[in-house]
């Protein structure tokens, strides 16, 4: 059909997003300790309880005319559409993004809930690309409903960007002088209690992790360490002075290495995402090309799945193999 007879939707644009709606719906049905009434709270959706529930049945933007609320604003859309990006991602391929249940994962919840239990600081490390990160997502989505603080931290920070990344998040002022943001975070944990996340904290310097011992020691509330070797090797034989490394160690309960992908369960992954077409020869190649890596497989299937699509009929002639469509794919990797 040519661009100037394709087919349009005529009329006024749609009262409401019904995806979005569609997408709230099924995720409180997944994860049912996640009810209006939770995710009302700041931390989550931070939309009345009301408005939630009104939205669920399709009357919020419904005119008053009609039986519904008649809301104009839509803030509160903008609102759910920002958790969503928090709680699941900017990007959603879908047959990929869905959580799969790994070794490492089970360790991870186990970590996560020593922690949460005893209010204590737990390290957990692995090598890069193992899960940590999408497995704090998943965490603090399906076992969690007060949101954890979480904060990410790269190569570039600072201590002073630390502690006001942490302000910001429980939505304090960053201005004032670092010694005083400590304690106005360290009082805000202890009156309303969050898990803090740090993720690749194996970036923070000895100023950091004294901030992370001072504001524990103030408010005891759990707090989960995550990051490469290079985190354990901090309390071990690291750039940190034995005073501080001694402040730290004390206060740590638990050093958690997380298990890296088996064969098996990498296999399981590919077959998910890709379904029956797929061969053990060709998740064979897929584990090779990627390492076996969690991050780097997930990256790799997409990019695999479109190729299927796009030579579909060639791979139905063989005039294309799916060693080829899988060596493609994955020298688009930066892969090591």
């Amino acid at each position: 059909m040519s661009a100037q007879h394709k087919l349009k939707v005529a009329g006024a644009a749609p009262l409401w997003d019904e995806e979005l709606r569609q997408w709230l719906e099924e995720h409180i049905r997944k994860y049912a300790h996640l009810t209006p009434l939770v995710l009302s709270r700041k931390e989550h959706i931070g939309i009345s309880r009301t408005a939630i529930d009104d939205y669920l049945k399709g009357i919020y933007y419904l005119p008053k005319e009609s039986g519904g609320k008649g809301v104009l604003s839509r803030k509160l859309e903008e609102q759910i559409r920002a958790y969503r990006e928090k709680v699941e991602g900017t990007v959603r391929h879908g047959f990929t993004n869905s959580f799969v249940n790994t070794r490492s994962w089970q360790q991870f919840q186990h970590a996560c809930a020593t922690a949460i239990n005893e209010n204590v600081i737990v390290v957990v490390y692995s090598k890069p690309g193992v899960g940590k990160s999408r497995s704090l997502n998943e965490f603090s989505v399906s076992k969690m409903t007060t949101m954890p603080v979480m904060i990410l931290c790269s190569a570039n920070i600072t201590t002073r960007y630390f502690i006001q990344k942490i302000a910001r998040s429980l939505g304090l002022d960053d201005r004032l002088p670092s010694a005083h943001l400590e304690d106005s975070i360290a009082e805000k944990l202890k009156r309303s209690p969050r898990p803090l996340f740090i993720d690749q904290a194996n970036y923070l310097n000895e100023k950091s992790l004294g901030t992370i011992c001072y504001l524990w020691e103030i408010a005891r509330v759990p707090i989960i360490l995550m990051g490469t070797n290079d985190l354990y090797e901090l309390f071990t034989t690291s750039r940190l002075t034995e005073d501080v490394r001694a402040q730290l160690s004390s206060r740590v309960a638990m050093h958690y290495p997380l298990i890296e992908l088996s064969v098996a369960e990498a296999k399981g992954i590919i077959q998910r995402a890709l379904g029956d077409v797929v061969t053990d020869r060709d998740c064979q190649q897929i584990i090779n090309g990627t390492g076996g890596v969690h991050r780097h497989v997930d990256m790799a299937l997409p990019r695999i799945r479109e190729l299927m699509e796009k030579y579909a009929e060639k791979l139905a002639k063989g005039e294309v193999t799916m060693e080829d469509v899988i060596n493609h794919a994955i020298s688009r990797l930066m892969v090591e």
